[in-house]
């Protein structure tokens, strides 16, 4: 009764696995992979005026100020605007020392990383902060 079970084609599983792996390697003739684009020279922006700068980014905190007593301390509705706020205000105490707005956007994201320093830096994954520095970048250009 056992021989009938191992019964079948001398080399079947070979060959099965043969066709199997001829059949993957013909079937991907496609490449798939991530496209880099070269990081944008943020000097080459239209940036808005500092002082334009510095008004809307003030704007912006008084707007998120008055939305966060709303809000459950320790959500992550909580963190990211409490990130936004310690953000904004960062980089308009930049902008305030002299600095230009790409160097106070570059200059400010430590404040973000740690919710206005309240948290260690590691606390914020750092596509959060790229997520948030692109957004403010859009928000600063004309």
């Amino acid at each position: 009764m056992s021989g009938m079970i191992n019964r079948g084609a001398p080399g079947g599983k070979l060959l099965i696995s043969i066709f199997f792996l001829a059949f993957c390697c013909l079937t991907q003739n496609i490449a798939v992979g991530q496209v880099l684009q070269p990081k944008a020279n943020p000097e080459s922006f239209n940036w808005k005026s500092p002082e334009a700068a510095k008004t809307l980014l003030i704007d912006q905190v008084t707007a998120l100020s008055q939305q966060l007593p709303g809000l459950t301390v320790g959500t992550p509705l909580y963190d990211n605007t409490l990130r936004r706020i310690a953000y904004f205000k960062s980089i308009v105490s930049e902008l305030l020392k002299g600095t230009t707005i790409a160097q106070a956007l570059e200059l400010a994201l430590p404040a973000a990383a740690t919710l206005g320093f309240e948290k260690e830096a590691s606390y914020t994954p750092k596509i959060t902060l790229r997520a948030l520095q692109t957004e403010t970048r859009i928000l600063l250009t004309n």
